[in-house]
């Protein structure tokens, strides 16, 4: 995250700013309003410093919210067959197999020769 304020306006508004990164296009959106700067004359002496210590605990708090996985993969490992009704390798192309036999047993293909012959 990072700090956004117009630099040359008289009365600036600060912003907490996130990059994201569409394909080969990077956007900015605003997550935050921090305040302006006017107001927050009231609060500190120096907004600028302290806008920049909000901006530090919102990356601190996107830092710790965040969730590292690291996943041990074996290429060798024989994968083995299951049993089970879940089970993906063994139900490949069922359905297939299934109109494909019933195509032969009623011997549709010679039925559309016969059809689009005459």
């Amino acid at each position: 995250m990072k700090l956004y304020y117009d630099k040359r306006a008289k009365d600036p508004i600060y912003y907490v700013q996130q990059g994201f990164r569409n394909g080969k296009k990077t956007t900015t959106k605003n997550v935050a309003k921090i305040g302006k700067h006017s107001d927050l004359l009231m609060i500190t002496e120096d907004p600028l410093s302290y806008a920049r210590e909000q901006i530090q605990k919102y990356n601190e708090e996107l830092k710790n919210n965040k969730v590292s996985m690291e996943v041990i993969i074996d290429f060798d490992e024989k994968i083995k067959s299951s049993h089970d009704l879940v089970s993906s390798s063994n139900q490949v192309n069922i359905g297939y197999f299934i109109l494909q036999k019933l195509y032969h047993d009623l011997n549709l293909g010679s039925f559309f020769k016969k059809v689009t012959a005459d």
